[in-house]
């Protein structure tokens, strides 16, 4: 790890004696390490700030290093982060509690700062690993997304094109048309895909694209889809606008997924309207807004959470993985842009719902 590395872990010491503290946050300056003087204050403050190591003291006024440990180990927020128990407790006894609460190693006082720095470096080290490793997790699960929910999209239309022929087998220049636009879109997310994995997706070039273009590209390959319900889309962009972003990602994963939803929640023979609702400097405003049956408040606070899998039922049945949105956010924070979603249900709106999707762009200077 280096430097920068090193100052983004935090440990939190735990220690009724100021002296210990002090000793500790000079051997550990490399690191960002936060103090306390109590185990209920530790407690406290770790319900707003996590952190990736715990040195804990075990003799303290109230609730002692034992106690702490067992709160932290029984709470699904704590429970993962490793506690190292630094004490003048040296008997057997207490070295075997330490562990059996759920401790990942035991120092004595007084330490030796070497040994300190060693262990906690090995620790740190450990947890560090995990984090890199969860992170390449959700990257995967996200990459599968991609994969998977994305190109659904213009392989459904593929299908439904081919469903078309068999009906209309006169209409071939509009059926190739669109078959050849659909299959060249499943290729560009395959490309977008290996281009994710290649660069590890710590950056993405962004460029000016045309906004309206790429939303009428979106409408060619949910055509069928808008067709089923008979769903109108009023669009009313600017020829000229252009937006900065990537044009895959914001064709499939922006505006595909979020089109598919309102699709997928609106009744037969309603209108989705996508509009410019401010644009001023050099940002823009665009909203998505239909009036179907809206998303329940317990669902609205959980939308862009990728751990919660929100799969709910269409109005005409139509099923999802529940797992586009999280993307959607990501990929409007890459562009420096925003997302932001209101909806009111019909449970609780029968007369007016409807769902608002608010996405904010740069703009080309």
């Amino acid at each position: 790890m280096n430097n920068n590395e090193k100052k983004q872990m935090s440990i939190l010491i735990v220690d009724d004696t100021e002296a210990n503290i002090d000793m500790m946050l000079a051997i550990l300056k490399e690191y960002d390490v936060i103090p306390s003087t109590s185990g209920a204050d530790a407690l406290s403050l770790l319900e707003d700030e996590p952190v990736d190591l715990i040195l804990l003291d075990i003799i303290m006024p109230g609730m002692d290093g034992f106690q702490v440990c067992r709160q932290l180990k029984s709470n699904p927020d704590t429970q993962d982060i490793p506690v190292i128990f630094i004490t003048a407790k040296d008997d057997e006894d207490s070295i075997e509690e330490a562990y059996t609460v759920g401790g990942v190693d035991y120092i004595t006082k007084p330490f030796r700062p070497r040994e300190l720095q060693a262990r906690v470096r090995t620790h740190i080290g450990l947890q560090y690993t995990r984090k890199l490793l969860r992170e390449k997790s959700e990257m995967q699960k996200e990459l599968l997304h991609v994969l998977c929910h994305d190109l659904s999209n213009p392989l459904g239309a593929i299908e439904s094109y081919s469903q078309f022929f068999l009906e209309f087998p006169d209409d071939i220049d509009f059926l190739v048309k669109n078959i050849s636009v659909a299959a060249r879109d499943g290729m560009k997310i395959i490309d977008f895909t290996r281009h994710l994995i290649a660069a590890d997706e710590k950056e993405m070039e962004t460029y000016p694209l045309n906004l309206k273009q790429i939303i009428e590209q979106s409408m060619s390959i949910l055509m069928m889809k808008l067709q089923k319900k008979n769903i109108q889309i009023h669009l009313d962009i600017p020829d000229t606008l252009e937006v900065i972003a990537e044009e895959v990602s914001l064709s499939n994963t922006i505006f595909n997924n979020l089109m598919t939803n309102a699709i997928k929640f609106s009744e037969q023979g309603s209108v989705i309207k996508i509009y410019v609702e401010t644009e001023k400097n050099n940002a823009v405003q665009i909203v998505i807004q239909d009036s179907g049956i809206g998303i329940p408040k317990n669902l609205l606070d959980i939308l862009f959470d990728i751990s919660k899998n929100i799969n709910r039922i269409g109005t005409n049945g139509e099923e999802g993985t529940g797992f586009g949105m999280p993307l959607v956010k990501k990929f409007m924070k890459k562009y420096g842009g925003n997302i932001q979603v209101s909806s009111r249900s019909i449970e609780e709106f029968p007369a007016d719902h409807g769902t608002k999707i608010c996405l904010t762009f740069l703009t080309p200077l």
